[in-house]
């Protein structure tokens, strides 16, 4: 396998992962999440839920607070 197929190969293997993820649109441009944005992709989300995500009380989830979220299976994917 030549260097290039190797490197191919390893991001292939490697963005796999990404691709799977839910894509939230930050419709706002703010770089993070209201609930309105976050209930799009995430319909059974509970305003008590949204509150348990927004873990700095900043009123919107930021993309770090949706991957632990996400990881401490709270929502998912």
């Amino acid at each position: 396998m030549n260097s290039m197929t190797r490197i191919a190969a390893i991001l292939g293997l490697t963005a796999t992962p990404l691709l799977a993820e839910t894509m939230v649109e930050d419709t706002d441009s703010s770089g993070s999440y209201s609930m309105e944005e976050l209930t799009v992709s995430y319909p059974e989300l509970t305003e008590a839920l949204f509150m348990e995500m927004d873990a700095d009380a900043s009123g919107e989830v930021s993309p770090e607070e949706l991957t632990a979220a996400v990881d401490a299976g709270l929502i998912e994917e």
